[in-house]
């Protein structure tokens, strides 16, 4: 009995079952988001943790070199003094016996004007020191609450500055001068870098 020879069909390629195939692609898609969320967290603490010293990272060059405030600006008209009375009062000055001697002798060749401007705290207080340049010349002042003299020599264009020497009280240092307006306010000092520069009309 001879047995006759079937051939077997050749295998064909199954599909995965579809369970593990949609889960295969959870996982992907899980695993994609995980990816993406510490991509961007690294990212926020990246530019969170360099961004934060850009902060402070400005501060050093303003301590090394400290900008100093610009002067603030003010007109003041003030009344010349007659050069009859320009030896007594310059006696009464804060300037060295050279300084006055020089200027005196300014004055007696028309190179110099003296013009009077007392000034005050306008607090009341006593004790707040002012440095007064003008023409090259300092005096310093030590305010009260009550006006004190102040003369100043001025050449042509007549420049005031004042520059606060002790700190200024609180909450801000208003000077108080007398024009040949009447009283006047100055504009109000508040640090040591501050600087007063006034405008001198002599009439």
């Amino acid at each position: 009995m001879t047995s006759q020879y079937e051939p077997r069909p050749e295998p064909r390629a199954q599909p995965l079952p579809s369970e593990p195939a949609s889960r295969s692609r959870a996982l992907w898609g899980g695993g994609g988001l995980i990816a993406a969320l510490t991509v961007g967290a690294g990212a926020f603490f990246y530019t969170h943790n360099t961004a934060a010293p850009t902060v402070p990272a400005a501060a050093p060059p303003s301590q090394s070199t400290p900008a100093v405030p610009a002067a603030q600006t003010a007109a003041v008209q003030l009344s010349m003094l007659p050069p009859a009375k320009a030896s007594a009062a310059l006696a009464k000055s804060g300037f060295s016996p050279a300084d006055r001697a020089r200027i005196l002798a300014a004055v007696k060749d028309g190179k110099m004007r003296l013009v009077e401007m007392p000034v005050l705290d306008a607090s009341g207080a006593v004790g707040q020191t002012i440095d007064v340049t003008v023409s090259g010349l300092t005096q310093r002042v030590v305010l009260t609450g009550k006006f004190q003299h102040l003369v100043i020599p001025i050449v042509e264009a007549g420049q005031i500055l004042i520059a606060p020497v002790s700190m200024p009280h609180a909450p801000a240092l208003t000077i108080g001068a007398l024009t040949a307006l009447g009283p006047e306010a100055l504009p109000a000092l508040m640090t040591l870098d501050q600087r007063v520069l006034l405008n001198v009309i002599v009439q």
